[in-house]
């Protein structure tokens, strides 16, 4: 185990330092300066009871007061300097932490955050760092270490002048607590862990509560009781374990101090004999019995820390080994900027998700030429926004390849290749960010085009919509930053996610079902309008409803992961037998109707 946390911490400050450069040498610094400090309360004090007691120097006096004063005086100054500063080096570590660990996310495969195994370890590596602070601990109970141990040396030399018995005894008190310590520890540790499934779920319904989308549904379908109901069983549980972790800690916290306080009895008591002997003096006195005070709060301290840091451990052990967790897909070094040739081609592709048995795709092989439009079409299920996932390199194939221009695409720059995609999915999120902001994104495409935006907007025929609004493209979606930010309807969304993948202007585009949320006749403007201005381009479109069939060249019908029908809509029509003519006109019949 000991081998096991020397790794832990090893890793940790690595990493630790390669985040904040400065944050483990500041640390240091503050650590040695603040071991000194107790000193000059133990050692001047003894020195002013003397020269009263003794030589009665009214000079030697007035320094003695005066160091002890002015030296506590700058020691407080000095000492509150370098906890303002450790407090901001530790705010400037934690932000880059948690940018880190964003980082780490949006950078993880994707097929990881799918993962439920995965989503556990981050559940529990985040409930470490975030709910029980294991890194803020970590640092601060390894800077306690560092100080204390100096302290003792100090403190240790004093008391082995007066008798090496005292430190005998008060190290015997510090052993026996210490198990009472781990102890606590243990209880802590193992109750956290019971507590991890009921901080998750209570987490859940915090979100819910705060999650204005949801507003609706609780209201109307009068479900706030209910949530109140389960939140209250989870609470109920968090309520029992931690009541019984804070009765077991207070049962053994008295224990100890009642070992505390017989160690400090024996040590006045033996100081007292040595007054009454004479062979201590008065001064003297003071001095031993602040030293054994402080050499025993320090080495419980100490030992407090140490026990805490290999509990710590375990807890970083999570984080790190979702620290750990590498990249299993190709990032590619190919660059995409010589392709002439946008051809895809799906060469005996099969593919099955992790963990499972059962391929989601099957054997697929499938040409899409430069310029053409595909549908793909096929009941839930099917397999058609696998299809999609694997195009954007989502997931990689477990058997095949995907061709781009004749090159396995997972040999291209991910970066690069990315650039060539513009994808709208079923599910697509819109940021709580302006309308510009969400087409644009300047950041990262370096470009910011108004009046381009403005004509996205209009082509998908959001134009009214936004003319309505006060400050344009400039309006922010949502109210997270903005209190008069614009909650769209789901057709409204649509179009902005659909003008934000022409605004991208990329020689690929991807539809995945983004207009289920669109009544059939704005579907069909939609499909058409952008069947306009994706001239030249490839385009990729999946829906339940079929009014993009009609505007494609191919049209490839999905069921159980196998292409079961290729070819046009008239040619596919034709035989009244198969699956998309059956699909078709089953759809026709609705819309008549």
């Amino acid at each position: 185990m000991l081998s096991t946390n020397i790794k832990t911490l090893k890793y940790f400050f690595k990493l630790t330092n390669r985040i904040s450069k400065t944050y483990i040498l500041k640390s240091i610094l503050a650590s040695v300066f603040k071991a000194w400090t107790p000193f000059l309360n133990i050692i001047i004090p003894k020195l002013i009871i003397d020269e009263l007691l003794g030589g009665k120097s009214i000079k030697r006096l007035i320094i003695y007061v005066v160091v002890l004063t002015i030296g506590n005086l700058l020691l407080k100054i000095i000492n509150n300097h370098f906890i303002r500063i450790m407090e901001l080096a530790r705010i400037d570590l934690f932000n880059k932490m948690d940018s880190y660990l964003g980082e780490k996310c949006v950078d993880m495969d994707f097929e990881n955050i799918e993962n439920p195994e995965v989503l556990d370890l981050k559940e529990r590596a985040f409930f470490s760092i975030y709910n029980l602070d294991a890194i803020g601990r970590t640092l601060e109970n390894a800077s306690i270490i560092i100080y204390e141990t100096i302290t003792l040396l100090g403190l240790g030399y004093i008391l082995a002048i007066l008798n090496p018995i005292i430190i005998a005894v008060v190290l015997f008190i510090v052993f026996v607590n210490s198990f009472i310590f781990k102890k606590i520890e243990k209880i802590r540790f193992e109750d956290n862990q019971k507590a991890i499934f009921d901080n998750r779920a209570f987490g859940y319904f915090l979100r819910m509560t705060s999650d204005f989308s949801m507003g609706k549904d609780i209201r109307l379908y009068k479900v706030a009781p209910l949530i109140l109901k389960k939140s209250k069983y989870f609470t109920d549980n968090l309520l029992h374990i931690y009541s019984r972790q804070f009765t077991a800690i207070g049962k053994y916290s008295g224990i100890s101090n009642i070992n505390m306080q017989i160690q400090m009895i024996f040590i006045y008591a033996y100081l007292a004999m040595g007054v009454i002997k004479e062979t201590i003096g008065i001064g003297s006195f003071t001095m031993y019995a602040n030293a054994v005070k402080n050499f025993s709060t320090s080495i419980m301290s100490l030992v407090n820390s140490i026990i805490e840091i290999n509990q710590m451990c375990m807890y970083l052990e999570l984080f790190i080994k979702f620290d750990s967790i590498e990249s299993k897909n190709s990032r590619g070094s190919i660059s995409t900027s010589n392709i002439k040739d946008f051809e895809i081609e799906f060469k005996n592709i099969s593919f099955k998700y992790p963990n499972k048995k059962e391929y989601t795709l099957k054997n697929i092989s499938i040409v899409i030429k430069t310029g053409e439009k595909l549908s793909v079409v096929g009941l839930n299920g099917a397999g058609k926004t696998t299809f999609i996932k694997l195009i954007s390199r989502l997931y990689e194939p477990t058997e095949g390849s995907i061709l781009l221009g004749g090159v396995d695409i997972k040999e291209y720059t991910y970066e690069e290749y990315m650039k060539l995609l513009a994808i709208v999915f079923q599910d697509f999120k819109l940021l709580s960010f302006s309308i510009r902001d969400n087409l644009s994104n300047k950041i990262c495409e370096g470009r910011d085009d108004e009046e381009i935006i403005i004509s996205c907007l209009d082509k998908v025929g959001f134009g009214d919509d936004l003319a309505k609004l006060n400050n344009g493209i400039d309006t922010n979606i949502y109210k997270n930053f903005d209190e008069k930010g614009i909650e769209f309807s789901g057709g409204q969304a649509q179009k902005i996610a659909i003008a934000r993948a022409l605004y991208k202007d990329s020689p690929i585009v991807i539809l995945d079902e983004p207009t289920s949320a669109l009544d059939p006749i704005s579907e069909y403007e939609v499909y058409n309008s952008f069947n306009n201005l994706v001239k030249g381009k490839t385009a990729i479109y999946i829906s339940h409803r079929l009014s993009s069939t009609r505007f494609s060249d191919r049209i490839a019908v999905f069921k159980d992961g196998e292409i079961i029908e290729y070819g046009n809509h008239y040619d596919l029509i034709k035989n009244e037998d198969s699956l998309y003519a059956n699909m078709y006109n089953t759809q026709a019949t609705y819309y008549v109707t």
